[in-house]
């Protein structure tokens, strides 16, 4: 259910702008897919917390959603030269990602077929893929190259060993895997987001820096998390006065199980707030979280805060890129806007938020998870070479705002969050057996999620979205 005209569901109640009302007072208009609207009735009000915290469901994804699924491997930068190789430890499986040829890029099992040794332990680059155990050596289009003492083998037959592989598919700089035959092709998974991301090209940039925190918490309470702002009185109180928490248009669309998206406008105040700011209040508290002890600049008569802040970070962006941005909306250069790609991928729309975020279950502890945050960078325009991705390990007690990578103040809210997230986690796992509810609209991103991974662990497997 969707319209040009209906832009909330008909039962909010709140003082706070929707968001299409604020983006249409904007000086620099926002593109057309900013503009759009979609709401669906998802009926999924509830679940088990076991689904968060038993090893048995854990288990059942294992085997069920992850062999089934599309997932982001790694970024075709990472491998730029034939021979580079980027070793992926998805969820029940270890993969090679390699380039196998300057336009090839294939994805074989991490495992020797003589006795199941890991051919690749990390990222490296190679002229033939050698098992480290006994010497087996496959060429890079998986044939096999070597057997050592190969007289011992009598019945081994070369077209029996190529190295097992998944599907590889690509889209904008992006490398994917998927382990079903069966499976719908990339295309048609990633649903509206090559449309919305058609003039924000991830192939116009390249991926500068991994942070990579273990959080204890599942994987799925780490995802839900960053796909709604519900939650920003109770982690991010700072916010409240220019987050806009209750002004985020939530979209998901009906024909389309594997993607929704929020957009939430900066430099508005939350509902939750006692008293209505002014303008210049709104700045003011902005600038004390990012600038803290700056005195902060008078607004003209009629300048809103979102548009001096969309327009500083224009500048500053610009500056830093050597890109002019000054045509680009307001809503672009300020605002989150971001796009879920299940089950386990968060793809950024946004000039301040140049950020891509990867959660991944510990094998074996389903109350902890992989925080892979990504921060990528425009790729020069005469560039011959690129940088080596930076890869920043966090461990128990480094925070984000410590690693010296975001601002201390972004980076504590990233600390806020993965504090917020074990709390959760241990409340899941201890308080009991009631359900896991959810709101109706700020929570229906959580709602798709719950349906669409339904489908895939279903005992029939022709519930899976889209399988042939």
């Amino acid at each position: 259910m969707g319209s040009q005209t209906k832009f909330a569901p008909d039962y909010r109640e709140s003082p706070a702008p929707l968001f299409q009302q604020v983006i249409a007072d904007d000086p620099i208009p926002a593109p057309a897919v900013l503009r759009e609207y979609s709401e669906i009735d998802v009926p999924v009000a509830r679940v088990p917390r076991d689904q968060y915290r038993s090893p048995a469901f854990a288990a059942l994804e294992e085997e069920r959603l992850w062999p089934r699924v599309w997932q982001m491997a790694c970024r075709e930068e990472q491998i730029p030269e034939v021979g580079d190789c980027v070793v992926y430890d998805s969820p029940g499986a270890s993969f090679i990602i390699v380039r196998s040829g300057p336009d090839d890029i294939r994805a074989y099992y991490n495992s020797c077929l003589h006795r199941g040794m890991k051919l690749c332990a990390q990222d490296t680059s190679v002229a033939k893929l050698s098992c480290p155990f006994h010497g087996f050596t496959w060429n890079l289009d998986g044939t096999l190259a070597h057997v050592p003492s190969r007289w011992d083998f009598p019945g081994l037959k070369d077209e029996n060993m190529h190295l097992p592989q998944a599907r590889v598919e690509r889209w904008d700089g992006f490398v994917f895997l998927n382990r079903d035959a069966d499976a719908p092709p990339l295309a048609d998974y990633l649903g509206h987001i090559p449309a919305h991301f058609a003039d924000w090209s991830y192939g116009d940039k390249y991926l500068a820096t991994v942070i990579r925190k273990t959080i204890d918490a599942n994987w799925k309470t780490c995802i839900e998390a960053f796909v709604e702002s519900y939650h920003l009185a109770g982690i991010h109180a700072q916010a409240l006065p220019f987050g806009g928490d209750a002004s985020t248009q939530y979209d998901v669309w009906a024909d389309d199980p594997h993607v929704s998206r929020f957009m939430e406008p900066t430099g508005i105040m939350s509902d939750q707030l006692p008293r209505a700011l002014s303008e210049q209040e709104i700045l003011n508290s902005a600038l004390s979280v990012v600038f803290a002890g700056a005195v902060p600049p008078t607004l003209e008569d009629g300048m809103k805060a979102r548009h001096f802040m969309a327009a500083g970070m224009r500048a500053a962006m610009g500056e830093a890129h050597g890109v002019d941005y000054s045509a680009m909306s307001d809503a672009e250069a300020g605002d989150a806007v971001q796009y879920s790609l299940f089950p386990n991928l968060i793809i950024f729309r946004s000039l301040g938020y140049p950020y891509v975020y990867r959660f991944l279950p510990v094998r074996g502890d389903p109350n902890r998870a992989t925080f892979e945050f990504m921060i990528f960078k425009p790729k020069p325009a005469d560039a011959q070479w690129l940088p080596e991705v930076e890869k920043v390990e966090l461990g128990e007690t480094d925070t984000f705002a410590g690693a010296g990578v975001l601002p201390p103040w972004h980076g504590e809210i990233y600390d806020q969050d993965v504090n917020g997230l074990r709390q959760c986690q241990a409340g899941m796992r201890d308080g009991g057996d009631a359900d896991i509810i959810y709101s109706a609209y700020q929570e229906v991103r959580i709602r798709h999620l719950h349906q669409t991974l339904a489908r895939y662990v279903s005992d029939d497997p022709r519930d899976a979205p889209g399988r042939r």
